[in-house]
C-alpha cells in the first residue's frame, strides 16, 4: 500500500500562528511551538485519522471565524503589498483590532454595529480621524476578501458598507497635523550629525525632490546619464501599481553627490547605491583609525582589528528602508540638539524653495505630482509677497 503522510504541524510567517491543512481547510493552533498549540495539533490529527482522514460534519461549514478571516486576509495582503509595507502595516494593525474584539465570533455574526463598536474603541486609542477611516476601510476589505472565496456570506460584507467614516469637525477624533518644511538650518544643523551617507541621501532628496522611498532605491540600472539632466525612473513608487511611470530629474548638484556612489557600484549597476551595510562598514574602518591603543609598531592589535561576529543575529540590511532611514535622522537630531523632523519634510522643503523661485507649476512638475491642488499640499504658499501686495496696495 502507498505511504500516506500526517498532514505538518506548520508556522504561518506573518502572524507567528501555528496551523495544519486537514482536507483542504486550514486550522489555526495558537501560537507557534507552544505547548497548547502542539496539543491541539495532535487532537486534530486524531479526530481526522479516526474518522478516516475525512473532517467530521461540524468541521465542514463554510463559515469561519474572524480570526481566521483576519489570517488569510493578511496572507493575502502580504503578496499584494509586497512593494507597500507601509500598506502591509496598516493592515495588520486593523487585523489586531478585529482579533481583539471578534476574533472568535463567526464572521456570519459581525453586523455593522460590530463595525461601529471596532470604529469607537480606535477614536478611544487615539487615533486620528484619516487613520480611524482607513482601519475601518481595511475590515471592509477583509470581509469582501472572505466573500470571494465564499468564506463569508455576500449580504454581510454589503451590509458593512452603511458604516460611513467620520467626518471632520463631527468626530472627537484629532486630526493629522499639517506637515510642514523642515527647517533650512535645523536641516544643516543635522546633517552635520549623520552619517556620511545618510546626509548624502538627505541632500539628494533635498536637490530632486524625491520621495523617501525613491532615494532609498537609488541604483545605477535605473538612471539614464546620456544627458546633462540624468533621468531616474525608479521601478517600484507609490503609483506603479496604476501603471504610471515616475520620472525624476537629477541636476548637477545631485550629479556630484552621486558620482562617488555610482563609481563604488560600478561592478554591480543593480545594487541600491545606500545601504545600512555600507554605513556600517564605514563606521568601523573610522573606528580603526581613531584608535588610541596600538602596539610598539603604531599598529592595531591583531585580536583587534576585526571584532565581526561571524554568524550574528540581525544583519545590516541591502537598502535603507523609510522607516530606518527615519530612525537615523530622529537619532542625529538628538545628537545636534535640534526639533525633530522627519524624510518626509525633506520634500516639503524642497517644494516650498522651486515654488518660492520658479511658480506652483514648476514644483507640480518636479514633484510628479499630476494637480496642482496636490502640489500646494507640499509647497508652501510664500506669504512674504502677500504681505508685499498688502503693504504697496492694502
Amino acid at each position: 500500500m502507498p505511504k500516506r503522510n500526517i498532514p505538518n504541524y506548520r508556522r504561518h510567517k506573518a502572524t507567528g500562528q501555528a496551523f495544519v491543512e486537514l482536507g483542504g481547510r486550514r486550522f489555526y493552533l495558537g501560537k507557534h511551538g507552544s505547548k497548547a498549540s502542539h496539543e491541539k495539533y495532535e487532537r486534530r490529527i486524531a479526530e481526522y485519522l479516526a474518522n478516516g482522514r475525512k473532517l467530521p460534519p461540524t468541521q465542514t461549514k463554510t463559515g469561519i471565524s474572524c480570526q481566521e478571516l483576519a489570517i488569510h486576509f493578511l496572507e493575502w495582503a502580504e503578496e499584494y503589498f509586497v512593494n507597500q509595507p507601509k500598506s502591509f502595516n496598516h493592515s495588520k494593525k486593523a487585523m489586531e483590532f478585529l482579533v481583539k474584539y471578534y476574533g472568535r465570533e463567526s464572521v456570519d455574526r459581525f453586523a455593522p454595529m460590530s463595525l461601529v463598536f471596532i470604529q469607537k474603541k480606535l477614536v478611544e486609542h487615539g487615533y486620528a480621524r484619516p487613520m480611524v477611516n482607513r482601519y475601518i476601510g481595511v475590515i471592509r476589505r477583509a470581509f469582501k476578501h472572505g466573500a470571494k472565496f465564499g468564506w463569508v456570506e455576500p449580504s454581510t460584507s454589503y451590509a458593512l458598507q452603511v458604516v460611513d467614516n467620520l467626518k471632520k469637525g463631527r468626530t472627537k477624533a484629532h486630526e493629522f497635523r499639517d506637515i510642514k518644511p523642515v527647517d533650512p538650518d535645523v536641516f544643516e544643523k543635522t546633517l552635520a550629525k549623520l552619517p556620511k551617507r545618510v546626509a548624502d541621501m538627505c541632500r539628494i532628496q533635498r536637490n530632486s525632490t524625491m520621495r523617501p522611498q525613491d532615494v532609498c532605491n537609488l541604483r545605477a540600472c535605473d538612471i539614464d546619464r546620456t544627458g546633462d539632466v540624468w533621468i531616474y525612473r525608479p521601478p517600484n513608487h507609490k503609483t506603479a501599481y496604476l501603471g504610471e511611470t515616475l520620472t525624476k530629474y537629477i541636476g548637477t548638484q545631485a550629479q556630484a553627490i552621486l558620482m562617488s556612489y555610482l563609481l563604488e557600484k560600478e561592478d554591480t549597476p543593480e545594487a541600491f547605491l545606500f545601504s545600512p551595510a555600507d554605513t556600517v562598514q564605514d563606521r568601523n574602518i573610522e573606528r580603526r583609525r581613531n584608535r588610541k591603543t596600538l602596539n610598539k609598531k603604531g599598529e592595531v592589535q591583531p585580536s583587534h582589528k576585526n571584532r565581526k561576529k561571524t554568524n550574528p543575529k540581525r544583519r545590516p540590511g541591502a537598502k535603507y528602508a523609510t522607516e530606518s532611514y527615519n530612525r537615523t535622522i530622529t537619532a542625529a537630531c538628538k545628537k545636534a540638539g535640534v526639533p525633530h523632523w522627519t524624510v518626509n519634510q525633506i520634500r516639503h522643503l524642497s517644494a516650498t524653495e522651486i515654488r518660492q523661485k520658479y511658480g506652483l507649476e514648476a514644483a507640480q512638475v518636479a514633484c510628479g505630482h499630476k494637480r496642482a491642488t496636490t502640489t500646494e499640499i507640499y509647497a508652501e504658499v510664500d506669504h512674504g509677497a502677500g504681505i508685499e501686495v498688502a503693504r504697496r496696495f492694502g
